[in-house]
């Protein structure tokens, strides 16, 4: 009776969990107000361009937006073109983008539990959905539009097609792995890269494929994934592998140019290190940096593993996390949390395999087991709950979209039907958002877009810099000087709105 009626509590959590995850990441959706910056704006501009402008990509946006130490380097375009239906759709409007960011998040989290179910069981892979769906970085990635985001779903694909080629041998599960693998590139390059590299490291030195049709499939699936860029490549001179070599031998001294070994050794381990940590929801009753114990855990039930499949596979994840950090270790700017999303799926699958074989063992591992995952979700349930009810009322300021759709709106209610212009003072200098919004909301309600010159009616909207509040000063006293101020309001939001008169 005890172990049917802690059987009901477990299924209950690991639903209520899934739930929960499923819950949080509908905020946005549900509130319509959602971050829409630097990114967003140049994101949408680009698909307003293929959409409207009847304009094809081969590439997507540059790698580190340009000021990574890289140059004429680009993420794949599929994520232009994915954003291309919700923009027809929803006329413009990035709340489609949005509900395309919570449809794949989701997405993410049933295919978490498919692939869980292949791998472990039926059982098993609840877990693997349900710890999918209470991780921080997944939550957050289908919170906002950006290219990294769509990734996890895609990663999931290139894990499962390794996973049934291992098991079956298939030679078309080998060429969707490799596909799949490359195709990240279209979301993040700093993730394609590695991924690539295991699965072709993997197959060599692990599985020792012999058989040419398998290289093939294994090099025809990377060629086909990576194939707009090559086309790209062709076209423009090879960019891409200029880039690559004037970052290797030819680079100025910056503040993120560092010894290689100190930024490896100091800023990129411990980069790798939180992102293990966060991809698990946060608790109190066990300390964090205790859980890093569970890589022993998992290396002695590898060992011990009868299931020659689980076995590789499992392997193939813990090569995937040291050739990442190989390769990622060559980058003399930081490592970002993006740059490892791949990383934080591996992680899940290699905490469910440890807790799986522990739950094998004796009765007393079973029982700390279980009752360490219960705490785990739990923790992620109730933080879900607590972020939920503060984020559905938060406005967001100058960083989400409703505040920026208020302040166009103010100007042109206070210009009261008279033309004007516009000068837009943003901390990240270019303007994309506001270039965006003006040109769907404010061309589509009021009718007309404001022009760009100091003559007229002018109003300045001042984006305040958090680590700077003064730095628009500047802006104020050289660019923009001249002409009459006839009022200066702040709204809530923390814009700044100047109405000024020139001549």
């Amino acid at each position: 009776m005890v172990k049917k009626i802690l059987k009901v509590i477990v299924y209950i959590i690991l639903f209520v969990a899934l739930a929960s995850g499923v819950i949080l990441r509908s905020v946005e959706v549900i509130n319509r107000n959602f971050l829409f910056g630097f990114d967003q704006g140049r994101d949408y501009l680009a698909v307003k361009n293929i959409v409207e402008g009847h304009k094809l990509t081969l590439i997507g946006s540059e790698i580190g937006a340009g000021v990574a130490g890289f140059r004429g380097i680009f993420h794949g375009p599929f994520y232009y073109y994915s954003l291309t239906l919700p923009f027809i759709f929803f006329k413009g409007d990035p709340y489609g983008g949005m509900i395309l960011m919570f449809i794949l998040g989701v997405t993410a989290i049933l295919f978490g539990y498919f692939t869980g179910r292949r791998l472990f069981g039926a059982k098993i892979g609840l877990l693997v959905g349900a710890i999918v769906a209470v991780s921080p970085p997944f939550i957050a990635y289908s919170r906002f539009i950006w290219n990294s985001n769509p990734a996890p779903l895609f990663i999931l694909l290139a894990f499962y097609f390794v996973f049934l080629f291992v098991k079956k041998g298939w030679v078309k599960y080998l060429f969707w792995a490799s596909f799949f693998s490359g195709f990240i590139y279209n979301f993040q390059f700093a993730m394609a890269i590695p991924l690539s590299l295991t699965l072709i490291i993997y197959c060599v030195l692990i599985l020792r494929l012999k058989q040419i049709k398998e290289y093939g499939a294994l090099f025809l699936g990377t060629i086909l994934a990576f194939l707009p860029m090559f086309l790209f490549e062709i076209r423009h001179g090879f960019q891409a592998i200029k880039g690559i070599l004037t970052y290797m031998f030819n680079h100025p001294e910056t503040a993120t140019t560092q010894t290689f070994w100190v930024l490896l050794l100091r800023d990129h381990l411990l980069t790798f290190f939180h992102n293990f940590l966060s991809t698990f929801p946060s608790q109190v009753i066990i300390p964090s940096t205790a859980v890093i114990a569970i890589f022993p855990v998992i290396f002695y039930f590898v060992i011990k593993e009868e299931d020659k499949q689980k076995k590789q596979f499992i392997f193939y994840l813990l090569t995937l996390i040291l050739v990442t950090f190989i390769v990622l270790g060559f980058l003399r700017n930081f490592v970002y949390d993006y740059y490892l999303i791949h990383l934080n799926l591996a992680y899940i699958f290699l905490v469910v395999f440890a807790i799986v074989s522990a739950l094998k063992t004796q009765h007393t591992v079973s029982v700390v087991i279980v009752g360490y995952v219960a705490i785990l979700l739990l923790s992620g349930i109730f933080s879900s709950i607590r972020t939920f009810y503060y984020d559905i009322t938060d406005y967001g300021g100058i960083h989400k979209i409703r505040g920026k759709l208020d302040a166009i709106d103010y100007i042109y209610k206070n210009a009261d039907g008279e033309r004007f212009g516009l000068l837009i003072f943003s901390p990240p200098i270019y303007t994309y958002p506001y270039d965006y919004l003006i040109s769907w909301y404010g061309q589509k309600k009021y009718g007309y877009a404001p022009h760009g010159e100091k003559k007229g009616l002018v109003y300045l909207l001042i984006e305040k810099d958090t680590s700077k509040p003064w730095s628009h000063k500047g802006w104020l006293e050289t660019v923009i000087k001249g002409g009459n101020i006839i009022n200066t309001e702040q709204l809530t939001s923390g814009f700044i709105i100047e109405k000024r008169l020139f001549k």
